[in-house]
């Protein structure tokens, strides 16, 4: 009789499970958080940033009072530094600058000083120098006056009008004029002249414009000579060539000499009441 041999079933494969170990040592268990080299590299930068803004902004402050680092000396002096100051003092000077001072350099009105002295009228331009911390220096363009500009103003270098005057001055600079008021042009004629007149013995005192444009010279012995619109270096020199041949010996009988002809001058003389006057004039 067969026997039946029942096979038995083996078991399923099932997946291990962990199991988490209980804390032993009691409470919560928890890790301490790392800072990262990332992390402080950005609070580095950011402190770097910061570090020079607030300081500026606290210097800003400070500077911004005036009470703090007042100016305690200012020096006025010429930017000609052998000849120093010709047609200003410092006294006059001072009082405009005062009144500017009167706080610290950062807050100093440059501008504003600067503008104030050059309302001077013989103050061309000036500049200011600020030595920290408390010290400030003051220099003065001065106008360099070539020549008197008609009754009541001079002229300088450049043909600007100075609107000053310099009594003392009457008799050693010319006077220029012309009604159109050109400064400039009238300097660069009168330069002209004297190249011409180079070789003339008397010394020109006055050298005018009228509206038409015509030239006229006034000499230092009285003479008064007209010369015109037109080919006025011919002219001059001819001119310089007949006073030295035919008219420098009757020179004080002579009122006005014409240049405005082709081939020579006129000569007006002068009147015998005329050359009475004059004699009386230089006796007294």
């Amino acid at each position: 009789m067969a026997t039946q041999v029942t096979k038995k079933k083996r078991p399923q494969a099932t997946r291990r499970k962990t199991v988490k170990q209980p804390n032993t040592s009691g409470g919560m268990s928890w890790k301490k958080p790392s800072v990262s080299a990332q992390g402080l590299k950005r609070l580095s930068t950011t402190l770097l940033v910061l570090a020079p803004v607030l300081l500026i902004s606290a210097s800003y402050i400070w500077f911004n009072r005036p009470e703090n680092l007042t100016i305690e000396s200012v020096t006025i002096g010429s930017s000609d530094r052998v000849n120093g100051l010709q047609y200003l003092s410092k006294d006059e000077l001072r009082p405009i600058v005062q009144p500017f001072v009167a706080t610290n350099l950062f807050m100093l009105d440059a501008k504003g000083l600067e503008e104030e002295l050059e309302f001077n009228p013989w103050v061309y331009s000036a500049s200011l120098t600020k030595m920290w911390p408390k010290k400030l220096e003051v220099t003065i363009y001065e106008e360099r006056p070539i020549a008197f500009w008609g009754e009541g103003s001079m002229l300088n270098e450049y043909g600007e009008i100075i609107d000053a005057e310099l009594p003392d001055k009457v008799g050693q600079l010319p006077v220029l004029f012309s009604p159109e008021d050109n400064g400039r042009m009238m300097v660069e004629n009168y330069l002209k002249v004297q190249q011409w007149t180079r070789d003339f013995p008397v010394k020109i005192v006055e050298f005018r414009e009228d509206a038409r444009g015509s030239w006229q010279l006034k000499l230092e012995n009285g003479l008064t000579v007209n010369i015109g619109r037109e080919k006025q270096e011919k002219r001059l020199r001819r001119f310089v060539v007949g006073y030295k041949r035919e008219l420098v010996d009757s020179i004080e009988k002579i009122h006005t000499v014409d240049l405005r002809y082709t081939n020579g001058f006129a000569v007006k003389w002068k009147s015998n009441w005329q050359i009475k006057q004059e004699a009386s004039r230089k006796k007294g």
